[in-house]
């Protein structure tokens, strides 16, 4: 299909605002060619940094909102290890509200992932998806749940309208027209709200190739102008407690949600694995994965529906494992809060997590509220 304009903003300019931090001790370890030399690199630079981070505090508050599941190919969940014969499991959306101290000291308000689920349906891969499975995900279901803002405002209290910022660990399946500049005559759901977004994933929209095309939406950016994009180049920290390391592999603009919940700990907000043994799977209670990692020496197991590089993905969940803190799961499991957890269904019948990490609700909302 060709392209006669560009679908979002030509510059993509990086922006880096006065109250963020670049992170030039992670991001450099990706300078290095040689997979294995920068895989050992990148887990040392996760470490140091881990101890940096956790020392300077968890954020304000931190709440989460579950959204509605999907199906997903058991063979992308557990790539070159699915558990089950079964095509299909179950993940489930899931968004976090943040609130932060800037490095200015100004208090901020971060929707992470807020997924309208009737928009992601019209990626090519769950057009055709939904065909397949209609009597499991009726089109009404989709239409008439409640998207993020709505939950927001519903179960938090939240104004939409007192949001600062989003951000998306990537842009699969993402339409964010709604969000940002409103559609059918409605206004925007985040009116004062600026997209955070590597500008990787921006240059991605701008020509998709044939490999990409199910997995994003073209038309996510029209009309977006640029001042309610923040393009970032690479690992950014944004206040206290919070910061979106570039984790690339899944795509090139990959980035995990590092945050640090008071009485919690340290985790990372993350879609390379669909559950927190992935990044263990020596400790899983999914046989596969035992034995993948047995049989490979594998340490972690990867979300693998589109990899631009399994290589640099499986280095990004080494480096999200050596941020975070473990045992939040249960045993040495690191804490990942994975953006869209795999759950036990009927679709992939007998297979569920051993491992799940508790709703996180730390801290206190005082600045986005109604």
């Amino acid at each position: 299909m060709p392209f006669d304009r560009p679908r979002v903003p030509a510059p993509c300019a990086v922006q880096m605002p006065a109250n963020f931090r670049a992170i030039a001790e992670l991001d450099d370890g990706w300078r290095e060619p040689r997979p294995g030399f920068r895989l050992e690199d990148m887990r040392a630079r996760g470490e140091a940094f881990a101890r940096r981070f956790r020392a300077d505090g968890p954020v304000r508050g931190f709440r989460s909102i579950d959204l509605l599941p999907f199906p997903y190919p058991v063979a992308f969940g557990f790539w070159q290890a699915p558990p089950t014969k079964a095509r299909y499991l179950l993940m489930r959306n899931r968004c976090n509200l943040i609130e932060f101290e800037d490095w200015s000291g100004e208090v901020r308000t971060i929707f992470v992932n807020p997924t309208e689920a009737d928009l992601s349906a019209r990626a090519g891969f769950f057009d055709q998806l939904r065909r397949d499975l209609v009597p499991f995900v009726p089109p009404e279901l989709l239409q008439r749940a409640d998207g993020p803002a709505a939950l927001a405002r519903k179960r938090l209290g939240v104004d939409p309208a007192k949001i600062d910022y989003i951000t998306f660990d990537h842009l699969h399946v993402q339409d964010l027209r709604r969000g940002l500049i409103g559609e059918g005559g409605r206004p925007p759901l985040y009116p004062n709200a600026k997209l955070i977004v590597n500008r990787r994933e921006l240059e991605t929209l701008q020509a998709l190739h044939p490999l990409q095309r199910p997995w994003w939406i073209e038309e996510a950016l029209d009309g977006v102008p640029e001042d309610r994009i923040l393009a970032v180049e690479g690992s950014v920290w944004l206040g206290r407690g919070l910061a979106l390391v570039w984790t690339p592999g899944h795509t090139l603009g990959n980035h995990s949600i590092v945050f640090h919940a008071a009485g919690r700990g340290v985790f990372a907000i993350s879609e390379n694995g669909i559950c927190p043994e992935s990044y263990q799977p020596r400790a899983s209670g999914l046989r596969s994965l035992r034995e993948h990692a047995a049989k490979y020496g594998a340490e972690v197991v990867l979300n693998g529906n589109a990899l631009e590089s399994s290589m640099s993905q499986y280095t990004s969940m080494v480096l999200e494992k050596a941020i975070a803190d473990r045992g939040d799961a249960g045993g040495d499991i690191p804490n990942i809060y994975c953006s869209s957890p795999f759950i036990r269904s009927p679709l992939a019948w007998g297979i569920g997590p051993r491992y799940t990490v508790a709703p996180i609700d730390s801290g206190a909302l005082t600045r986005s509220l109604a």
